[in-house]
């Protein structure tokens, strides 16, 4: 029952959330976080301290942001005091897990900072426990929309910002943060890391971890004359081979980077992690699951996954929630293209079914479209959906638009929204324009459109004609598709494509002299080029 409550608060507190945020996003953007988090050994509470940095673009006479207030369970924070960049003591509310502060009434200048002093135990999104061998660790775990359990922030990815951590920890643990390691200080009892981003980043993949890290510098990559050191983080007590489990990401920062554009980060820390998620793409230190690290270096999908993450989710970044498939399924999509790069087109088309198969099973029990507006809980939006179908439109869309405009297409919609905010109908529309054509029908089918076409497909030969008769029926609407079919049979075969659009279709064949009607077989799609579901003989 507590387990059932603790869940439907969350509920709660992300559509709260979600409601607020994107009426106050106009008023104020956020340019800079300055995190300083004191952790401890004796006690799951931490200190901490932000500076936050932030614009008026409207007039406004107050901040509101994500924060949790301590509960009756002694989880939350607490906030201690709050002041301006003249020292002057703010006002404020902290109820209902939002942060209000007011603004001082002859406040004159649209650019300001305020400092937030707090204390208090994460509830989550800070997560505070043992790892699989019995050790203390620590692990941000911001995403969707968690680090107002222990960060004073505006949670919602459409406000990026530049962050710093400053982390105070005992000496035994090593510390990997967002950003570059810019300095570490030797205390009595302490080090204290100081971490810096260059760039803007979502609250959803700003993090630290702090744990008994062993560290391997792979390499230090020349990535568009940028140097990118790639570094694995493993426990000090994992077999040293589980350093290369990660070393799939070289190949992986080096395929996207060559073929998408510049990577942003000034390093990439591969960590193993104790958190919520398989995989988690945090923006330049990308966490993974602790069971990742075995020396078998079986993970390699699911690394280069999260690397294909740090262009689209982190760099370029959905401007709501509904627009997820812009992260999950680009991701999903050009991991495709590294297993189609790197094993070949057998490999590839495996990859492409098997996902066909996901988005079918998934569509069978559930009626959204890709692009949905969740309110409720947003980890619903993790799901084949997001991943498999959003790389398979994609995927088709390659194919209808051609190789080469459709990687001019990745490169531009990354240039164009490098740093920044992109939604659905901002892709749609440089879909459109570097194609040349109308592709209304294309995405409404695909993404606005729930479920995937069903069709019924029948063969019978007439023998007096020679001719195959193919009988289609669409089963779930009328879908405007191309969809490929061979003919085989002992000595021969044919391909040609069937033009769907209307709810019943015949197909006449005519069949040439050796075809052999004892041993044909009518094969829908064979080079799996088409999202669908069929029943055929």
């Amino acid at each position: 029952m507590h387990k059932f409550l603790l869940f439907l608060g969350l509920l709660l507190n992300f559509q709260i959330s979600a409601q607020f945020e994107n009426k106050q996003l106009d008023k104020i953007d956020i340019l800079r976080y300055d995190f300083a988090i004191r952790i401890n050994d004796t006690t799951d509470v931490i200190q901490g301290k932000t500076l936050i940095t932030l614009k008026r673009k409207k007039p406004v006479d107050k901040l509101i942001l994500n924060f949790k207030n301590q509960d009756n369970s002694g989880y939350g924070m607490r906030v201690l005091s709050i002041t301006d960049n003249h020292g002057l003591n703010l006002k404020f509310n902290h109820l209902n897990d939002s942060l209000t502060i007011f603004f001082p009434k002859k406040l004159s200048e649209n650019s300001l900072q305020i400092q937030i002093t707090y204390q208090g135990k994460p509830a989550d999104g800070l997560y505070i426990r043992r790892n699989k061998y019995g050790k203390r660790t620590f692990f941000g775990d911001n995403w969707p929309n968690r680090a107002q359990y222990w960060l004073p922030v505006i949670d919602h990815p459409s406000d990026k910002a530049v962050v710093s951590w400053t982390i105070t920890a005992p000496k035994h643990y090593e510390v990997v943060a967002s950003g570059r390691l810019v300095k570490k200080l030797n205390r009595p009892e302490n080090f204290v890391y100081k971490y810096q981003t260059q760039v803007p980043i979502p609250t959803k993949v700003m993090v630290f971890a702090a744990a008994d890290f062993s560290i391997k510098n792979f390499e230090t990559l020349k990535l568009h004359q940028a140097c990118v050191l790639v570094s694995s983080w493993i426990y000090a007590d994992s077999p040293e081979a589980g350093f290369d489990d990660y070393k799939f990401s070289i190949t992986a920062l080096q395929l996207y980077d060559s073929l998408i554009g510049p990577y942003v980060y000034q390093k990439l820390a591969n960590v193993q992690s104790n958190t919520r998620f398989g995989g988690m793409e945090n923006a330049g230190n990308i966490f993974y699951d602790e069971n990742t690290v075995d020396g078998t270096k079986s993970a390699e999908n699911l690394v280069v996954h999260e690397v294909a993450h740090q262009w689209f989710g982190n760099t370029v970044t959905e401007k709501n929630w509904r627009d997820i498939w812009l992260s999950e399924g680009f991701a999903t999509y050009l991991t495709d293209l590294y297993i189609k790069e790197r094993y070949g087109e057998q490999k590839f088309k495996e990859r492409m079914r098997m996902e066909r198969q996901k988005v079918i099973r998934y569509n069978m029990s559930q009626r959204r479209p890709v692009v949905y507006d969740e309110s409720e809980n947003l980890f619903r939006l993790l799901n084949p959906n997001s991943y498999e179908k959003g790389a398979w439109v994609l995927y088709m869309l390659h194919q209808k638009i051609g190789d080469e405009k459709f990687i001019e297409l990745l490169r531009q919609f990354y240039q164009d929204y490098r740093l920044k905010n992109a939604s659905t109908e901002d892709f749609i529309a440089m879909a459109e324009k570097i194609s040349g054509e109308n592709l209304k029908t294309f995405f409404e089918q695909w993404l606005y459109r729930s479920g995937v076409p069903v069709l019924d497909i029948y063969s019978k030969i007439d023998k007096r004609k020679s001719l195959l008769r193919i009988l289609i029926n669409q089963k779930n609407g009328v879908y405007r598709l191309k969809l490929p079919v061979r003919i085989k049979w002992a000595g021969g075969q044919t391909d040609f494509v069937l033009k769907i659009d209307k709810e019943n279709h015949t197909k006449l064949l005519h069949l040439p002299k050796n075809f052999d009607a004892q041993t044909y077989k009518l094969i829908i799609d064979p080079d799996v080029q088409v999202l669908f579901k069929t029943t055929h003989n």
